[in-house]
């Protein structure tokens, strides 16, 4: 596909091509012989040169399967929960001061409009939730949770116009986001005190931070802070603010209904910059790649060699710098559903923190997380050289 999703523009700049990636990033394989024959699907990665919206033209939805095997939960992490918590209270100042009816569109196993449940029942008229990958393992007091994808077939499951919509992390993964923020403007309220809440990787930090393993299969739909408000606009809703958050690298956009208006009417400006950037990412991809290749087949000589992370990050790094397993020792994650399981395409092996040996080396996906990871090596009283990306 080599029409904008967004703007329907026609112009567009391909950055990044893969012919085989990893389908499901975050759906790990009981043995490695399952997880180097897992699925496999092709990055096209384009963007627009007059919204600056970024897309994988190679995206095919029918193959896109979310289930009960789907696993990114990132709550086992201090860092990421103190971000969550921060969010929750922007919602919760963005709110009417009224009972509302609140939607989460991609609430995963609910740990997100549980906490809103626990911590600010009265808020609420009502708590609704959306999600394929819901496996249903527990019920939610106050909360109705739905085991399916949020499109026009869903409105009428929500019983009444929500007066607040929240969805994290979820549009990166629909290939129309147009359709998407439309669908969530339908089941709105058009009181003008309602709002929407969204939160989406940021395609400018993931460009100026040179973050390769941040580009994989299932973020087929990236945003930059123009692009976003331009779809929102063109969605029908009135951006209120958008802003750059957990280290600048997500953006979060708060939004009121508002008149529907086409690309380019609203008040956005051209992308400026972001084509250049996209250009620059792709010049220097394969110097990165081999930086790490041969720094991580120097220290595979003499120490073991783990990824801290086996989710959508390690996955992809991993196939980048070692798709063969021939120097990574495997993945290390705090996620307890990991530990013992393998690693799409490469099929590396993935284990608890306590696998750590003295003198072993951890490269970090995510800098965000680079103290706290220190921290629990320090915790456990074993040593490791710390490496991490976007600091090499």
């Amino acid at each position: 596909m080599t029409m904008c999703p967004v703007c329907r523009g026609t112009k567009s700049l391909g950055f990044e091509r893969r012919p085989r990636v990893p389908l499901l990033q975050n759906r790990v394989w009981p043995d490695a012989t399952s997880a180097r024959a897992a699925p496999e699907g092709a990055l096209d990665m384009r963007v627009c040169e007059t919204c600056g919206f970024v897309w994988n033209g190679a995206f095919d939805s029918t193959r896109n399967i979310y289930d009960e095997a789907y696993d990114n939960d990132q709550m086992q992490s201090p860092h990421f929960r103190e971000h969550t918590d921060a969010m929750l209270r922007a919602i919760l100042e963005g709110l009417p001061q009224r009972p509302v009816h609140l939607v989460e569109v991609g609430c995963g196993q609910g740990a997100f409009i549980a906490r809103l449940a626990c911590e600010a029942r009265p808020r609420f008229a009502s708590l609704t939730g959306f999600d394929p990958a819901w496996r249903g393992e527990h019920d939610i007091s106050g909360v109705r949770l739905h085991n399916c994808y949020f499109g026009p077939q869903a409105l009428p499951l929500i019983g009444a116009p929500a007066e607040a919509v929240v969805s994290r992390h979820t549009i990166e993964h629909v290939p129309d986001p147009l359709a998407f923020l439309e669908t969530m403007r339908a089941s709105m309220s058009e009181d003008r005190e309602a709002r929407l809440f969204l939160e989406t990787p940021d395609i400018e930090w993931i460009f100026r931070n040179f973050q390769l393993q941040d580009l994989f299969y299932e973020h087929c739909s990236l945003f930059s802070p123009d692009s976003i408000a331009t779809a929102l606009e063109a969605a029908g809703f009135e951006p209120i603010r958008i802003s750059k958050v957990f280290g600048e690298q997500y953006l979060w956009a708060e939004a009121r209904p508002g008149a529907r208006m086409a690309a380019g009417q609203g008040s956005r400006e051209a992308p400026g910059a972001l084509g250049a950037e996209a250009a620059q990412f792709a010049e220097r991809r394969k110097e990165i790649i081999d930086a790490w290749r041969s720094l991580v087949e120097a220290r595979a000589g003499v120490s073991d060699v783990w990824l801290w992370g086996a989710s959508s990050k390690g996955v992809t790094f991993a196939a980048l710098v070692d798709p063969d397993a021939r120097w990574l020792k495997g993945a290390i994650d705090i996620n307890p559903n990991k530990a013992g399981r393998f690693m799409p395409v490469t099929g590396l092996p993935i284990a608890a923190p306590e696998a750590l040996r003295g003198g072993d080396v951890v490269i970090v996906m995510n800098p965000n997380y680079k103290a706290e990871i220190a921290r629990d090596i320090e915790r456990m009283g074993k040593r490791a050289e710390i490496l991490c990306l976007g600091e090499f």
